[in-house]
């Protein structure tokens, strides 16, 4: 008897178990996809990091409370454009609050319209931040940097770096900060003006600065008591005359009280071969800055066609003002400065040097001959720093407990009456202490717990022995605009806007010669096409067998 044939469903079941296989690797896919639209990681493959986004940039964007709206609006044949847009995905990508939004002038005519009429704008290849209420319009100028050099030999000019995250978060904290801080410029000493164009002025300073978002002003100090309210920082820059006594007495209260100060000092000579004296060396030696009379020189760092007192430096100190420094590579050019060396400070404040000169370098004290510098034994050896930091922490005050026990001990101790105290009678007390102790008469009275302790404030302070370094002729060279803004950004605690230096662009070319192009076009043409060919032929023939 003939076998029965398989059951008339099997066809069915095989092609159901295909279907359930096919709808399950569908499922898979979309699975996938799902988690890897949800969950990716960015990964910049650059060599210089050209699109890697710097803690202080994430710090800025973690810390958004509202939501900002970038546009791009750039030709996609300009060379900015790639870079421009792979970055602002970045910030995309970091934070929820940013929204991005590309705009092609060619291809979107009528949107490209809509957005020069909204904001104003009268050209393109411009980003816009938006947030609403107010806006910052970003240029192509400033997202880069161009070496001009080539143009003497019919070359165009060639990207150097690209300020593009600078840029940015510069105009995110713009945006978000619900103030500007104040800046004052001393004034009354030869200081270098804000509105001074010559290469001796800060005209260059102040546009830079402003980018940043800081409120500058200048401030006449003489006859002043004290710093005006509401001061972020004190600038002074480069004073070629004294300062008096309650001038610098009211800097004085002003760093006592929490303040922050820039001094730029430079080697001014004066009458008899010697260094003006500012009035402020004394005053700096205070709180830990020395200040030499002498004239630092480098001539292993020289710059040509100037003397051994131009020179630049390559060599930083570890601190948040010169990290970036120190990572890109940037040197800093010093046209004519002294040395500023880290002294002893009192209260714990902390020291820091920034800017050193090489080991050949020296400070020269012999400032009658300067035409032929030699190093001597009276001399500063190098390395000789040329600008420290100081910083005095926010100390805790006292707790409220342990002042109730000490008052009720002093008077079991002492015969105080119990009235209430003026403030006549508790200045006149710690005499009346010092005789119970002991001391002798005439001699000062001893400080009070509280005259002893460090300021509750705290206080910041950055000198540098040039401010010719920060002038219009000198601040668009290498790192002395970048030295420039993250001082001032430390100063005021915007640590967000430090050490967020110039990406470095990767200049990739490949060169090849006439016999080399012909090799490889040879190759592509003809002897790949024909390997593929012979192969196909080969396994036609070997089946046939």
């Amino acid at each position: 008897m003939a076998e029965r044939s398989s059951p008339s469903r099997s066809p069915w079941l095989q092609g159901s178990s295909l279907g359930a296989g096919i709808a399950l690797v569908a499922a898979l896919l979309v699975i996938v996809n799902y988690f890897g639209w949800k969950y990716y990681e960015r990964v910049d493959m650059t060599e210089t990091r050209l699109y890697s986004l710097s803690d202080k940039t994430l710090n800025v964007l973690r810390d958004l409370d509202r939501d900002v709206e970038v546009i791009a609006f750039m030709d996609p044949g300009d060379e900015l454009a790639e870079p421009t847009q792979e970055i602002l995905t970045r910030y995309e990508a970091a934070s929820p609050r940013i929204s991005l939004r590309v705009v092609d002038p060619v291809k979107n005519l009528a949107e490209a319209q809509s957005l020069v009429e909204t904001y104003e704008i009268s050209r393109d290849n411009v980003v816009v931040l938006d947030t609403g209420d107010d806006r910052r319009v970003i240029e192509a100028s400033d997202l880069a940097e161009y070496d001009y050099s080539g143009m003497q030999t019919g070359q165009g000019p060639t990207l150097t770096a690209f300020n593009g995250e600078q840029a940015f978060t510069s105009a995110i904290v713009e945006l978000v900060e619900s103030r500007k801080p104040r800046i004052l410029f001393t004034s009354g000493h030869g200081e270098a003006k804000l509105d001074d164009f010559s290469p001796s002025g800060l005209s260059s300073a102040r546009d830079l600065l402003g980018q940043d978002n800081f409120e500058l002003e200048e401030w006449a100090s003489l006859g002043r008591a004290a710093v005006p309210e509401g001061t972020d920082l004190v600038v002074v820059a480069g004073p070629t005359a004294g300062f008096t006594e309650p001038e610098v007495e009211a800097l004085r209260t002003y760093l006592e009280r929490g303040g922050r100060l820039l001094v730029l000092l430079d080697p001014t000579l004066g009458p008899g071969d010697t260094l003006v004296q500012t009035g402020l060396e004394g005053f700096l030696a205070e709180i830990g800055a020395e200040v030499g009379s002498d004239i630092v020189v480098d001539p292993d760092r020289g710059v040509p066609f100037y003397g051994a007192e131009t020179f630049f430096v390559e060599e930083f100190g570890d601190h948040p003002i010169t990290e970036a420094l120190s990572q890109v590579g940037l040197p800093v050019i010093f046209p004519l400065a002294r040395s500023v060396a880290a002294g002893e400070a009192a209260g714990g404040a902390r020291v820091t040097e920034l800017a050193l000169s090489s080991s050949s370098g020296w400070g020269e004290t012999n400032l009658a001959d300067l035409g032929g510098v030699a190093r001597d034994d009276d001399d500063r050896a190098g390395p000789v720093s040329l600008g420290v930091a100081i910083e005095l922490e926010v100390a805790k005050p006292p707790e409220p407990a342990s002042e109730e026990p000490a008052s009720e001990e002093g008077l079991s101790e002492e015969p105080v009456s119990e009235e209430p105290v003026s403030e006549e009678a508790s200045s006149e007390e710690p005499m009346s202490r010092d005789a119970v102790g002991g001391d002798a008469v005439g001699e000062e009275p001893a400080a009070t717990p509280a005259a002893e302790a460090p300021s509750p404030a705290g206080f910041r302070v950055a000198v540098f022995g040039d401010s010719d370094f920060a002038t219009n002729g000198q601040l668009a060279n290498v790192g002395n605009g970048a030295l420039l803004s993250n001082t001032l950004n430390w100063l005021v605690e915007r640590e967000a806007l430090v050490a967020i230096a110039a990406k470095r662009p990767e200049q990739v070319r490949l060169s090849l010669t006439q016999a080399e192009l012909r090799t490889v076009t040879w190759l592509i043409l003809l002897v790949l096409p024909g390997l593929a060919v012979a192969a196909g032929v080969a396994v036609y023939l070997r089946r046939r067998r």
